[in-house]
Order: C-alpha cells, then structure tokens, then sequence
C-alpha cells in the first residue's frame, strides 16, 4: 500500500468476486472514462498529504468508490499511453510506443479496438474529441468518434448502456509554455508561494508560477468532471454509471512527461463505483487499493465489467473486483518526436527498477517540444551556469544502465540504489524479470524504428514473434552494460561487432560506446564499421570513436546521412550527432534541409536545434533561434 495516500478510509476488494454485467436482470454498467491530459498522482492534494491541487469532484468520487494508489499509463506521452489503453496491449510489441507515428501500425493479428466488442454487445460507444493512436484505426470502434461532453445522450434507446470517453485538455503540458509577458503579468488563482514544490527542479520564481499555473489548470479540469457527473444525474443515469477518472500520462512540469521515471508514468486513478454495483463487485464504498494497475489492464476490466469475453491477444488483466495474477507494471519509453530513447521500467512493491538501454546518453537531451515551457530552459541554465543541487543536476547527467528506487520512502527518486550491496537480490530479480518480459514480448524497442518501417509494417507484432531469437540476442548484448568490465565482456563485444547482423553490430557499438576507454581495444573494429552497409550502425562507430578521441568534421557525417534508407533513420543519425554537439564530441556545423537525403516528421525540429550550436554560443541566444517561430503545433 502506497503509505504517501492519507486522506480516505482504508479498504480492499472483498474477494474475487465474478466481474461481470448482471446476467440475473441483464442490466449492463454504464462506463465512463474522464481522462485528463498530462496528470500525475504528484500534483494531486488527494494523494500526498493536502500537498497539491484541490480536486472536490475527484474526491467525491473517491469518496463513493475506490481509489488505486498505484496506477500506471505504462508510457510517459500521449499517443503510446492511449494506444495502449485502447488495445490492451504492451506496445512495444507491435511499434505502437513511438510517439507521433511515422505510419500507423497494424494491432496484433485478429484484435480489434476494445469499443468494437462492447458495440457488439449492445453498448453505444462514444469518444469526445481525442483519439491519438499510433494504430490504425478501427473503423468498428466508435458510434461517435468526435462528440462532445453530451454525447452520450444521442442514443436513440435511452435504456441503451454507453461506454463514453472524454479526454479533458485543461492540464495539457501546452497550457504551460506561456510567455514571459504572461508570467510577468497574468496573476494565477493559486498562490505560487504555497505550492508544494518538488526536490528535482530549483525553487524559483518561475517555477513557482509553473507550479501555481498547473493547480488552477487541474481545478478548472475537476469543474468539467463536476458538470459531466451533474449531467449523468440529471439524466438519472448516474446510479447504474461506472466512472473511472485518471491522467493519460503523468506530467507536466519540466523533467515529467515524456520520461519514465515514476512522476511520468504514476497516474491518478480513481473509480466512482454506484451503491448497485459495490456489492456486485465487492467494492468497499471509499475504499484504496494499493495492487499495481497499468493502461494495459483497463480494457480487459472493462470489458468484463460488461460481460464481454476478453480477447487472447490483450496482455492486461481485468482489476476492479479482481485480483489481478500479475504483480508488476512494466513501463516503456521510445520515440518522443525527434528524440530517440530505449528506456524500460518495472515496478513491483514498493521497489522501481529503470534500465536505460542507451546509458551515455542524458536525461535531458533535446526535444524541442519538451523545451517550450520557459521553466524547463530556466532549469538548463541554471545547470549550465552551476546553479542546482546534485539532485537538481541529476536530469543533465549520463543515465547509466540501471536505476532502482525504494518509493515507499524515496518518491521523487532522489538516491538510486543500484550500488548499494544491501538491494543486490532485489536488483537482481528486478533486472531478471524486466529482461525476461521484453524477450518474451519481442519488444521490438531493440530494433532501430527505420528497421521495422523497412520490414515488419505487414504486421509489427507477428515479425517481433518471428525475431524473438534475434532480440533475445541484441538483449543479451546490451546486458553487458550492466556488467563490470571484463576480458570475457570485451570479447562477447567483439563478436557482436563481427556479427552479420546490423543490428546486432549497432548493439555492440551502443555497448562499447558506454565503456568508451575501457574498450578502446575494439577501435579498429569500430573504424571498419565507419563504412557499414547501414548508417544507423556507421553513426553509432561515430559515437564510439568519438568518445576515443576521434575527431569527425561535417562532411564524414554528411556521408553517413547520404547513405540512410528512410526519414527514420535519418532522425536516427540526428539523434546521436545531437549527443555528440551536446557533449562536445564534435564542432557544431549547420545542416541545410537539401543536404539531407530522407527526411521525415520531426527531423526539421532537430534541425533547428543543431543549427543554433553553430549560430551562438549563449543559450539565451539559442533559445531565441529555436523558438522565435511559435507555430510548432502538437
């Protein structure tokens, strides 16, 4: 149990209790989705001791249901966290977890989106507004695609159940990245003075008004929650209505969506079960549930809230009733627009293990969508200019391999204990059970995305199955990373090097990348592969060589962006030549759109930002370069 949760009176489900429609009357739950944007349980008064915004509505409804403590989007943004809710499904396993899709992916072969099966079963399906899939879409899913707030009400049998989703985007990350004229001058309604600041970021003025400004956002969401449930009783259907409020991913102040750590991923959630089905479901009336939750589990739970058989293709597992079988939530980060991650989590108890599949790399690595907030470049000066805190600091620093938190009394993350002998079985088992998860998944995370654009759009998720061994290779490669350097792990790198997978060799040279001089034996291995057949292991060598010492000028990686096969690939290459700038691993030059062979969404944005290295070295003058056209929609 969640011991930061104070506020309501401790309860548990009562047994197992079938989840399931009334088969006695027939009668099926109306169900309800008020999803906010961009919401953590971090921001909430309701979960941390009265420290954060007020949300009446939302306590209401904890007040008559039940309140889950440890709840999980499983993806830190918006369309990998709402594709997953809407299959059901661990994403990585069909490339549904990059986000701002290139193509829409195919969903696993037979599996439709979850609405389709509740419309055959009798209910009127209806969505307002929001979709963001990185799926296609499944034209059977919706009565209603685009309603609004009452859109629920245009069944034409008012005794037909509903299933109504409504994404609320009041707490959107967008409704902070105001101008320094509207900080200076529009007075928030909270006072910035007493928001409950958190210890990763610096306590300044203006993340105090970030702050403050995000309260008055999570306020004004709570009032359209508190309309929508006035209009369920006025329709008198509220008694026989199922509520689930819950943030689509975690978020939004600098340094939280977009990233895996716990403050990304924990979301609120909270189901406001009516007195009819409490007994039916063994519901304690204001009762808190501590089993771990993730997006992955909501379908299958709502589809058994309405007597529904869960398809065979989901991997979540239906709660609310139930004793789930699985005890851990795993997490997935991978393309946030122009910027390529591969981060993993796993959460089980009280413990958080992360594994960054990419360790050189830091936290903080561009993304210029990320950066709009004024108080996220505000937290990058102060770095540069020496101002923060090691805990402050920590988000501009190489990630290493592996994290791993106790939360029950670190849960902002402050102090990992990956090298304390105390935790060496619990990392163990954590590190075990995440890597055995992604091998048994095929998580196509380990595949660069341009490869499965090339290969696998017949369908992601059957190509992964069939490349399972060759994942379960590349895994084994970058395990390495969590090893003490050793004659025996320079020469499993060495092979990979060698290998006749370009894949593989890309994964050595991630690997050998991380131990940089404890490697340099493989430099001339490395060098070879300045010339390979694939630019997405040539620029890997890059990095490589670059962190030897090894000086590379614009026309070597001119070269390597003439050879790529697909606008992927070269935001791929892109992505590591903006570690390098970043890093000073090589001297910042400009890129000219027509010397960019392939080219494809979020590629002028990363662009953008190389450039304004070779223009200033002043970040303040940088910044103006970056955002002085603020037309860069999301």
């Amino acid at each position: 149990m969640n011991t930061r949760f104070p506020l309501l009176t401790m309860g548990i489900c009562l047994g197992t209790l079938p989840l399931m429609a009334d088969t006695n009357n027939n009668e099926k739950p109306n169900i309800v989705w008020f999803l906010t944007e961009d919401l953590s349980t971090h921001y909430l008064a309701l979960y941390n001791n009265g420290n954060g915004a007020e949300t009446p509505n939302v306590s209401w409804m904890a007040q008559n249901g039940v309140t889950y403590t440890n709840a999980y989007s499983n993806a830190p943004v918006s369309s990998a966290a709402r594709t997953t809710l809407i299959t059901g499904c661990y994403a990585p396993r069909f490339a549904g977890s990059f986000h701002r899709r290139l193509r829409s992916m195919t969903m696993p072969e037979g599996l439709r989106m979850f609405p389709s099966y509740l419309r055959e079963a009798g209910y009127y399906t209806c969505n307002a507004q929001k979709t963001d899939y990185n799926v296609k879409l499944d034209k059977t899913a919706w009565d209603n695609i685009k309603g609004e707030l009452d859109s629920w009400k245009n069944r034409a049998d008012k005794n037909q159940p509903f299933f109504f989703q409504r994404s609320n985007m009041l707490t959107h990350e967008s409704k902070l990245q105001f101008d320094e004229e509207t900080f200076r001058n529009v007075k928030t309604v909270h006072s910035p003075s007493e928001v409950y600041l958190h210890p990763s970021l610096p306590d300044t003025e203006l993340m105090r008004y970030t702050y403050a400004t995000f309260y008055d956002r999570i306020h004004d969401s709570d009032e359209e929650l508190g309309k929508l449930i006035s209009m369920l009783k006025e329709e008198n259907v509220l008694d026989n209505t199922i509520i689930f409020y819950f943030g689509d991913n975690g978020g939004s102040l600098p340094g939280t969506k977009g990233y895996t750590d716990d403050i990304g991923i924990h979301v609120p959630l909270v189901v406001y079960v009516p007195e009819k089905w409490r007994d039916k479901l063994g519901i304690k009336k204001g009762s808190v549930e501590g089993e771990p939750v993730s997006f992955m589990d909501f379908a299958p739970t709502v589809l058994k809230l309405a007597g529904v058989e869960i398809p065979a293709q989901m991997d979540g597992q239906p709660f609310l009733g139930e004793q789930k079988k699985e005890d851990f939530i795993v997490g997935y980060g991978d393309r946030f627009d122009e910027l390529y991650a591969f981060n993993r989590t796993l959460r089980k108890g009280k413990y958080r293990y992360a594994r960054n599949y990419q360790p050189y790399h830091t936290q903080s690595l561009f993304a210029l969508y990320r950066y709009k907030q004024l108080s996220f470049r505000e937290w990058k000066d102060n770095f540069v200019e020496g101002k923060l805190n090691k805990y402050q600091s920590s988000f501009f620093m190489p990630f290493g391999p592996e994290e791993l938190y106790d939360l029950e009394k670190d849960p902002y993350e402050m102090n990992n204990l990956v090298h304390d002998k105390k935790y060496e079985k619990v990392l163990s088992e954590m590190r075990n059970t995440l890597n055995e998860y992604l091998v048994k998944k095929a998580d196509l995370g380990f595949f660069p995305e341009t490869v499965v654009l090339e290969e696998g759009m017949a369908n992601p998720a059957t190509w992964g199955e069939a490349n399972r061994e060759r994942i379960k290779r590349f895994a084994e490669i970058a395990q390495l990373q969590t090893e003490e350097y050793s004659a025996k792990v320079q020469k499993k790198l060495e092979k990979g090097l060698l290998s006749a997978d370009a894949v593989e060799r890309m994964w050595a040279l991630t690997t050998c990348a991380y131990f940089a001089e404890e490697v340099s034996g493989l430099k001339s291995y490395a060098e070879r592969l300045l010339l390979d057949e694939r630019s997405y292991v040539r620029c890997r060598a890059m990095v490589f060589l670059s962190e030897l010492g090894v000086i590379f000028s614009k026309n070597d990686v001119l070269t390597v962006l003439g050879n790529v096969k697909t606008g992927a690939e070269t935001m791929f290459v892109l992505n590591d030549l903006t570690h390098m700038f970043e890093n000073n691993l090589i001297k910042p030059f400009k890129i000219k759109k027509e010397e960019l062979k392939k080219k494809c969404a979020g590629v002028d944005w990363r662009v953008k930002y190389l450039n304004s290295y070779a223009s200033s070295d002043s970040w303040s003058e940088r910044w103006k370069l970056i955002y002085r056209e603020n037309n860069n929609k999301h």
